[in-house]
């Protein structure tokens, strides 16, 4: 259910094919150049993506994690509503679209707005259009979550994603963290946010998870939390 993305110099010169990495796709193979999958240890699959050249001295950063979905737009609603991220893009193809969030501040987002090349900025008189063609994904440093939506999977009463913790286990959970969890909790359970985990509950306090609208467990955890007394090595 998942995929996680890097951004790298050019693909040319990819180190994972010389070091023995087995590869999904290559960079010159099928329809999409520039991009590559390669496979990690448990065979979960890692998007490799040609970035822009801002001077960065480190050859991979992360930049998204993949999730599929029901209903793009509920999905994307829920992630600005509720946690606040900002959506960078929309791409809309002929039976599916993608949706790139970010938590980034209004700052961190304004620098990266002025780094866009000046025709960018011309057709993005307004600020940023997300449904609009722009860079902001190989600007940011920030990891995006991209959401995945088949088109007609919203109206199908039987269609379900592998939450990845149903049997057999998978993928886990993303987390945010959060200046006020119970505060934010509360807020989120007014407004109809169901819990796996509330922060009073279980051994682990300072934490939460909530259910995103396709049963997906998202971790909150409080900026100060401590886990001295629980984990031995904290």
């Amino acid at each position: 259910c998942a995929s996680d993305p890097i951004q790298t110099p050019p693909l040319g010169r990819m180190k994972g094919q010389a070091n023995g990495v087995k590869f999904q796709k290559k960079p010159d193979e099928g329809r999409m150049k520039g991009l590559a999958f390669a496979l990690d240890p448990d065979g979960y699959w890692i998007e490799i993506v040609r970035r822009e050249p801002l001077g960065w001295k480190e050859y991979y950063n992360l930049s998204q994690t993949m999730l599929r979905v029901k209903d793009g737009p509920a999905s994307a609603e829920f992630y600005q509503k509720h946690l606040g991220m900002t959506l960078l893009r929309r791409l809309d193809f002929s039976d599916f679209s993608l949706f790139f969030l970010t938590s980034v501040t209004p700052e961190e987002l304004k620098v990266a707005l002025d780094q866009r090349p000046e025709e960018e900025k011309a057709d993005h008189a307004g600020g940023l259009d997300p449904a609009k063609p722009n860079t902001m994904t190989k600007l940011l440093w920030h990891p995006c979550l991209e959401l995945t939506w088949n088109h007609g999977t919203e109206k199908d009463p039987d269609f379900k994603v592998h939450d990845g913790n149903a049997q057999p286990q998978g993928f886990g959970h993303i987390g945010f963290l959060l200046d006020n969890l119970d505060e934010s909790c509360a807020k989120m359970e007014a407004d109809g946010v169901a819990f796996k985990k509330k922060p009073s509950e279980g051994n682990m306090r300072g934490i939460a998870f909530a259910y995103d609208p396709d049963g997906y467990w998202v971790e909150l955890i409080d900026r100060t939390a401590t886990f001295a007394g629980v984990c031995s090595n904290y």
